[in-house]
């Protein structure tokens, strides 16, 4: 019962995650639910940071590297995600950095660096 559970939130986690993806991810910060919004995919993608952060040590470093500074980038940047997330979705309703801007790179799978 506990795996099964778990499957249905995971699934609702993925689909809030393509959602909140499918809005234009450099124009949000425009209002209080684009806030919201970006707050709670980053609670939940969080955890993705890991692999993205293995993955792309390894590319350019190595694989040694990757298992072990993409590891605890990853780990880093994970807690950092999700602890951004969670002020974001406390805070949605403030317009605080001004017009809701973003703190960090919106979603943990975009391309490039982590801060805006």
């Amino acid at each position: 019962m506990h795996r099964k559970r778990m499957g249905y939130v995971l699934f609702l986690g993925g689909l809030l995650s393509l959602v909140a993806g499918h809005s234009t991810v450099y124009a949000l910060g425009s209002t209080a639910g684009d806030k919201l919004t970006r707050g709670l995919a980053n609670t939940i993608q969080g955890i993705f940071e890991v692999p993205r952060n293995i993955s792309n040590t390894t590319e350019t470093q190595g694989l040694l590297t990757g298992l072990t500074v993409g590891l605890g980038k990853g780990l880093g940047y994970g807690v950092l995600r999700t602890l951004v997330g969670l002020y974001e979705v406390v805070t949605f309703p403030i317009p605080v950095p001004a017009g809701y801007a973003p703190i960090i790179q919106p979603y943990a799978w975009n391309t490039g660096g982590m801060w805006l």
